[in-house]
């Protein structure tokens, strides 16, 4: 029994809520609390990692607490594998930058701003962490209504129409997920990952498929997966870039783990191999991909582009995983982190450059570069990785899924990848070159402070450029990644494990 787990989810969601009571007497005092908060919250991983090292070096690393000491079936459990860990460090290093950024970015509605990103902490850790599928459900729902508020952050007409539209949909999709829970609970009369992964094969076959679609669609449609991808450009280029780094980085990266927790480990993928929904699943996929890259290259505003990138992306990985071959899961992996950390780093450096430009739109970013050079050869890096040019770890990744298909003899994968980058490389330069080149009045008088709610410059400069080195140093020690991601890998490969370590008590 290990109840450090439970402190994952709590200290974050305590937090939210000790914020609004602390700012009525300091905002100091409010944004000491923020940065103590959120640094415990990342040292309670790192805490985790140093003290089952060797059991996470073997691959043997296993954590489960039972609440109330309710043994499952019947009980909740919260529980961390090492396919949890992967995404759960994810996430905590991602907040933990990002509430830093955000520290310098966001200067006004501070305290609800901060209130929401936690809640949304709390959130994703408990998504993680579950072992119930109706709480995977609640936490689900509560990840939703706490970022459409951030969508929405700049209160103007471009982000309320963002935020509803993002609530709808992710609502849309939340019905069908909770509708997929209740027909589990009414067929097996239960709701425990573990009980339900050893009895789903005894289902009637129908019934089975019922539940397998209901759970995709809802899947897809929260990951804006072809064709439900066309409300996620507007939810993700509407909000302050801080919130744009967190929806396209951070978070789709958790509905990808509820892919792969579901349809690896509860259901189990045999299911989708034999409806042959798996290569309907590839196919779909991949198409998302492909639109994704054109959408993007349509684009005139730059963050809509990098939120279609996200599409992309996004496709590409749930195909790769969908092959459920041992390479293809350690690249769909691999390029999770690759992306996260790309993605990131594009919006926290986009996010800067726009304080100084009237709109995204790409005419208005002639000579940007100029504004901050360093942090721009930053931004043009880490699009280097995105089309897949080494060393950066976007490369590593993409070669990996590319041998990932060419071994499985998936050609039309193969060319998505090939295609796709070729295309990624055509819109990133396009922006780049517009940033270089010269124009007609100098840059200071150029570039002028448009809001006024921007500050702590030297905060918000050093995180990009932070991001930016992260993708070349991880890219060059990509290597140093295959540990935890092959412990994941064989999370994922064999279900058994999962199941065993939640029932054996």
């Amino acid at each position: 029994m290990n109840n450090i787990l439970i402190y994952l989810v709590v200290v974050p969601l305590a937090t939210a809520f000790l914020i609004p009571f602390v700012d009525i007497f300091s905002n100091k005092a409010r944004k000491i609390l923020v940065g103590f908060s959120a640094l415990f919250e990342f040292s309670i991983g790192m805490y985790i990692i140093t003290d089952n090292y060797a059991a996470i070096t073997e691959h043997t690393f296993f954590l489960k607490y039972y609440l109330g000491n309710w043994i499952p079936p019947i009980g909740i459990t919260l529980s961390m594998d090492m396919l949890s860990l992967f995404f759960s460090t994810l996430i905590s290093i991602s907040l933990l930058f990002i509430i830093t950024y955000s520290i310098g970015f966001i200067g006004h509605h501070e305290g609800k701003y901060y209130v929401l990103l936690f809640l949304i902490w709390a959130a994703m850790h408990g998504i993680i962490l579950t072992g119930d599928i109706f709480n995977l459900d609640v936490f689900l729902e509560l990840m939703l209504i706490t970022s459409a508020p951030l969508v929405a952050f700049k209160r103007d007409r471009n982000g309320t129409e963002a935020a509803i539209k993002y609530m709808f949909f992710g609502a849309i999709g939340g019905l069908f997920i909770f509708i997929g829970v209740v027909l589990v609970y009414f067929n097996l009369g239960t709701l425990n990952f573990a009980d339900i992964a050893q009895s789903f094969s005894l289902l009637p076959l129908f019934i089975k498929k019922m539940i397998i679609i209901f759970f995709l669609i809802g899947i897809f449609i929260k990951l804006g997966i072809f064709p439900f991808h066309f409300w996620l450009s507007k939810a993700h280029s509407a909000c302050p870039s801080s919130i744009s780094a967190l929806l396209s980085g951070v978070i789709v990266k958790v509905y990808i783990y509820v892919f792969i927790r579901l349809f690896f480990n509860v259901f189990g993928f045999d299911i989708l191999r034999e409806t042959g929904l798996d290569i309907i699943i590839i196919v779909i996929a991949l198409t998302s991909s492909i639109l994704g890259h054109v959408l993007a290259l349509s684009e005139n505003d730059i963050k809509r582009m990098l939120a279609y990138s996200t599409v992309a992306n996004l496709g590409i990985i749930v195909a790769v995983l969908t092959l459920n071959t041992r390479l293809a899961i350690l690249a769909g992996l691999l390029h999770v982190m690759a992306h996260l950390l790309m993605k990131v780093s594009l919006f926290t450096a986009t996010g800067y450059l726009l304080q100084f430009t009237p709109s995204h739109k790409l005419q208005d970013l002639k000579g940007v570069a100029y504004k901050n050079i360093i942090l721009f050869a930053g931004f043009t890096l880490t699009a280097a990785g995105m089309v897949g040019f080494p060393p950066m770890i976007g490369f590593f990744s993409k070669w990996h899924i590319l041998q990932a298909f060419l071994d499985r003899s998936f050609h039309w994968g193969s060319i998505t990848v090939i295609l796709g980058s070729i295309i990624a490389f055509f819109y990133y330069i396009k922006y780049i070159i517009y940033g270089f080149k010269t124009i007609s009045i100098g840059p200071p008088e150029r570039f002028r402070l448009i809001l006024s709610v921007f500050y702590r410059e030297r905060v918000v400069t050093n995180i990009a450029i932070l991001f930016a080195i992260a993708v070349v140093v991880v890219g060059v020690f990509f290597k140093l990644s295959y540990g935890p991601i092959e412990g994941a890998a064989n999370a994922i490969m064999d279900p058994s494990i999962y199941i065993e370590s939640i029932l054996g008590g």
